[in-house]
C-alpha cells in the first residue's frame, strides 16, 4: 500500500496531540500532588527495591505481585533513569502510551487512513475507556498495551504484499519477541496471539504457518517462569488469580464490553444477515446473567489465603449507582450484558470494512472476553483495554459519521468521570 505523501507529518502532528494531552492533564490536574493511585502502592513496591537495591534475581524475579517481570523492569529502568520518584514512574507510563500511539498511527497508514484522519485516531486512542488515566498513573496496562501494539505492527510488517523474503522471516521473529515479552508481563496477550493466527490463517492458509509457531514459542518462553512462582503469579498473589472456570466473570465482562463495542450493534443490524447472530448473542448475554449474575459486593479487604470473587469497574458503579434493589440490578445486568454481545457480534459482521485490523480486533476480544470462563480471580471493567487498542481504527472505519461521534462524545463522559475521580482532590 502506498503511503500517502505527506502522512508522516500528520503521524507526528497526531502523536504530539497526545503527547500535549496527557501532559495537560499531568500538569492541569492534582496528579502531581497525589500519592499512588489504585494499584500503585502494590506495583510500585518492586520497582522501587529493584531502584533502591539494584538488580538481582530475588528484586527482578522473586518479588510478589501480580504483574510479570517484564512490566517491572520497564518502569525500573526507566523510571530511575528519569530520577526514580513516583511521578517519574508516571512519566513512563505517559511516554509508553505516546510511544504506543506512535506505533498504533503507523498501522492506521498501512489500514489506508491518511493525513487529517489520524487525528480522529489519536482522540479514539485517548478515549478508550481507562486510557487516558492510566497513561498518567503507575499500572500495568499501558506498558503492556505498547508490547502488544508492537505485535501487531510486526504482523503487519512481515505480511506485507511484495516485501523481500528477509521480512517475512524477520517479521516472526520480532513478533514473537514482543509476544515473549507481553507474556511476561500479563497472560492477556494471550487472546492477541489468537487473534494473529486466526487473522493470518484467514488470509493467508497454510502459509500463517510462522505465526502460529512463533506464538507457541513465546509461550513455551513463559513456561520457566511458571514453573518457578508455581502459578500464573507471584506466590503471595496465587489465591488472587489462577485458572478455573467461572461464568460471572464472563457474564460481568459482556455487560463491560458495552462502551468498548456496544455501538456496533447498531452499525451491525444494518447488515440483514447479521441480524440473527446479534439477537442471539443478546440472548446469551441475557441468559449469562441469569445464571450466573456477579456479586458485586466488594470485601473490606484483600483475603490473600482464600479465593475472592471481585468485580468492579464502570459497569458495577452504574449499576449500584441506579438501585440498591438486587433484581433490579439483575435487570440492568442482563440488558447490558445482551448488548456489549450483540456489539461484539456486529464488530464480526462490520470487521471486514477494517480489514487486517477489525479481524484482530474482534478477535482479542472475543478470545480475551472467553478467556476470563477458564480463571477465577478480580475481575475489573480495565481488563478489556488490553484487548481493545485497536478499536480506534475500526471505529474510524466502520462507524457512520454519526455514530462515530455519538461514540467519542460517550468515551469523552467516561474519561471525564475518571480523571475527575483519580485525579483531582
Amino acid at each position: 500500500m502506498t503511503e500517502s505523501k505527506g502522512t508522516i507529518s500528520w503521524v507526528i502532528g497526531a502523536t504530539l496531540l497526545v503527547v500535549v494531552v496527557l501532559f495537560g492533564i499531568r500538569w492541569m490536574t492534582d496528579l502531581m500532588t497525589k500519592g499512588p493511585i489504585l494499584d500503585a502502592k502494590y506495583i510500585t513496591v518492586p520497582i522501587v527495591d529493584i531502584m533502591e537495591k539494584g538488580w538481582s534475581f530475588q528484586t527482578a524475579i522473586d518479588y510478589e505481585e501480580t504483574k510479570g517481570p517484564a512490566m517491572i523492569w520497564q518502569y525500573a529502568f526507566f523510571g530511575k533513569l528519569l530520577g526514580g520518584s513516583l511521578n517519574d514512574l508516571r512519566l513512563v507510563s505517559l511516554w509508553s502510551s505516546a510511544l504506543a500511539f506512535f506505533v498504533l498511527a503507523w498501522i492506521a497508514v498501512r489500514s489506508a487512513v491518511y493525513k487529517r484522519e489520524l487525528l480522529y485516531i489519536a482522540v479514539g486512542w485517548l478515549l478508550i475507556p481507562y486510557n487516558m488515566l492510566f497513561s498518567e498513573i503507575v499500572m500495568g496496562e499501558i506498558s503492556f498495551l505498547l508490547l502488544s501494539v508492537l505485535a501487531v505492527a510486526f504482523y503487519i510488517w512481515g505480511t506485507q504484499e511484495n516485501i523481500p523474503k528477509w521480512k517475512r522471516v524477520l517479521g516472526p521473529v520480532l513478533y514473537c519477541v514482543a509476544i515473549t515479552l507481553a507474556l511476561h508481563s500479563r497472560i492477556h496477550v494471550v487472546a492477541l496471539a489468537g487473534a494473529v493466527c486466526f487473522t493470518a490463517f484467514a488470509l493467508q492458509g497454510k502459509q500463517s504457518w510462522p505465526w502460529w509457531i512463533a506464538s507457541a514459542v513465546a509461550g513455551l518462553l513463559r513456561i520457566p517462569l511458571w514453573l518457578h512462582w508455581g502459578g500464573l503469579v507471584s506466590p503471595e498473589y496465587q489465591t488472587l488469580h489462577g485458572l478455573g472456570i467461572r461464568l460471572e466473570s464472563m457474564a460481568y465482562l459482556a455487560a463491560a464490553l458495552v462502551p468498548f463495542v456496544g455501538v456496533f450493534a447498531i452499525t451491525g443490524w444494518r447488515i440483514k444477515n447479521a441480524r440473527r447472530r446479534i439477537c442471539a448473542a443478546f440472548f446469551i448475554g441475557c441468559m449469562l446473567i441469569v445464571v450466573a449474575m456477579p456479586d458485586l459486593s466488594v470485601p473490606d479487604f484483600i483475603d490473600y489465603e482464600n479465593n475472592t470473587d471481585r468485580f468492579q469497574g464502570l459497569v458495577a458503579t452504574v449499576v449500584l449507582n441506579i438501585t440498591s434493589n438486587a433484581y433490579v440490578q439483575q435487570y440492568i445486568f442482563a440488558f447490558l450484558a445482551g448488548i456489549g454481545l450483540a456489539g461484539l457480534a456486529g464488530l464480526f459482521a462490520c470487521k471486514e470494512k477494517s480489514a487486517r485490523v477489525g479481524s484482530i480486533a474482534f478477535w482479542s476480544l472475543a478470545f480475551g472476553w472467553l478467556l476470563y470462563g477458564f480463571t477465577r480471580g478480580f475481575v475489573f471493567d480495565r481488563f478489556l483495554l488490553t484487548w481493545a487498542f485497536l478499536l480506534p481504527i475500526v471505529w474510524y472505519q466502520v462507524l457512520p459519521k454519526k455514530l462515530l461521534i455519538a461514540q467519542l462524545l460517550l468515551l469523552v463522559v467516561i474519561a471525564s468521570i475518571l480523571i475527575v475521580n483519580y485525579l483531582t482532590n
